[in-house]
């Protein structure tokens, strides 16, 4: 496997993980309980490797990531001219749904060919 496809494919669960933990996290310095289990999830996929924990976390994650796009397209429709800000909101939410759409289809990719490259290396 390539070197650049290894690093993709490694990347998602660390983000995920970090992602969580930013969402829980309020200043100074205070973790919400919950998001301190949930970031427990990918770290524990990292460890474990389970190949149908891997596809749920994915699927949950892209589908999670759907939503994020449902709500920027409702967030930008509440301007009523397309000025600056709405360019901002456009150009920031663009590219986090875009990054996390890229990690989330690695980490389904990653688990939904984890069995194949098993069996070609027996062959």
């Amino acid at each position: 496997m390539s070197k650049p496809k290894q690093l993709l494919l490694q990347i998602p669960e660390y983000y995920l993980a970090v992602i969580v933990l930013l969402a829980g996290y309020s200043p100074p310095f205070s973790f919400h309980p919950l998001a301190l289990g949930l970031a427990i999830l990918p770290l524990l996929q990292i460890v474990f490797k389970n190949k149908v924990s891997g596809l749920i976390m994915g699927s949950a994650f892209l589908l999670v990531n759907l939503v994020m796009l449902g709500a920027l397209i409702s967030e930008l429709s509440e301007f009523t001219a397309f000025t600056h800000r709405a360019l901002q909101l456009l150009i920031g939410g663009l590219t986090i749904w875009l990054v996390n759409l890229v990690l989330s289809l690695a980490m389904v990719y990653k688990y939904s060919t984890a069995g194949k490259e098993d069996k070609r290396a027996l062959a």
